[in-house]
């Protein structure tokens, strides 16, 4: 019998690729991504709701090497040929070496190959280690040493692989998976008044600090750990808290599920939708933050849209829907 899915994780996942497509419409037209305070507040826990959702849905409490075989077997189908995929064929438009991702990495498309990677290292952990309590503690020790790896601001490892990505988001993955196997625990937690108050003056506490001078090693600390954890993590809570709203059979919430259950399509596709203001036209250029805010806004509707028309198009072919946008 299939799982009944969990309403509030495919809004999560609606959220963060709506998300994920307004970044990038201003991050190819010049805009970074950290530059205001508004900016590092949306953002901070875009990549981490990803990786918290992935983790929480593919909790394991043991695993065969058949189970093994078979899991990574689909994650590398579902996630790693469709990003190669699409990286070749961004790679066709600009007449560029199709095998270049092999030594230049994956460009925009790293993330699907580090969600497959944190599936890896989970699935040999709960493979070789059998006592839960050894395994959780080797999950903890992992994500501790990834959040001391950000002290180093630079890469490793062969492209491809994106080490560092993997070593800054597994933490999240993790936590997912201690989510799903403590369930009414961690959603007791993220009910609770205080844990709720906590996480939102942390949140802005967090924010607003970013703004004065400090180390490097600080800074960093702030914006890809601290900033990520409170901002997450009080977002998670919202909706955990509203849970049945989303539950509820409304138009809107079929269309943010429907959305969130196409989020790794999405993801695939819209980089061939993104507009290029290149030069910035004088309007475009000489808009204010908000008014900015609000066009990527309009731009991140349209381009979601013509993405699951798409999708519904492609998706006539069951080997397209399988092997080129990662949907079962």
């Amino acid at each position: 019998m299939e799982k009944k899915r969990i309403a509030y994780l495919d809004v999560l996942k609606c959220l963060a690729i709506l998300m994920m497509v307004d970044i990038h419409i201003r991050s190819g037209n010049g805009f970074k991504p950290y530059e205001t305070l508004s900016a590092q507040m949306i953002y901070a826990p875009l990549l981490p709701i990803f990786f918290l959702v992935s983790g929480f849905l593919s909790y394991k409490q043991s695993m065969t090497i058949k189970d093994f075989w078979n899991n990574i077997r689909r994650k590398f189908i579902f996630l790693v040929i469709p990003a190669i995929v699409f990286r070749i064929g961004m790679d066709l438009m600009y007449h560029n070496n199709l095998l270049r991702f092999l030594t230049e990495g994956m460009h925009g498309y790293w993330f699907t190959v580090v969600l497959f990677e944190c599936f890896l290292i989970y699935y040999l952990i709960t493979l070789a280690i059998k006592n839960e309590k050894l395994r959780i503690g080797a999950l903890l020790v992992l994500s501790l040493a990834g959040i001391g790896m950000l002290a180093f601001d630079k890469d490793f490892g062969p492209a491809i692989f994106d080490l560092r990505r993997v070593t800054k988001f597994f933490q999240f993955f993790v936590l997912g998976t201690l989510a799903m196997k403590y369930r009414p625990k961690y959603e007791s937690l993220m009910s609770s008044e205080v844990v709720k108050a906590v996480l939102l003056v942390s949140y802005f506490v967090v924010l607003f600090s970013l703004t004065y001078d400090m180390s490097p090693v600080l800074h960093h600390f702030l914006r890809d750990v601290a900033l990520r954890y409170f901002a997450t993590f009080a977002i998670v809570s919202f909706f955990v808290c509203h849970a049945d709203s989303f539950q509820r059979e409304t138009k809107t919430n079929s269309l943010l599920t429907y959305i969130g259950q196409n989020s790794l399509a999405i993801y695939l596709l819209h980089y061939f939708f993104l507009p290029k203001f290149q030069p910035l036209p004088e309007w475009f250029s000489g808009l204010n933050m908000v008014t900015v805010h609000l066009v990527s806004m309009l731009y991140t509707v349209a381009i979601t849209a013509l993405c699951l028309v798409f999708i519904k198009f492609l998706s006539n072919s069951k080997y397209i829907r399988k092997y080129v946008l990662g949907q079962k």
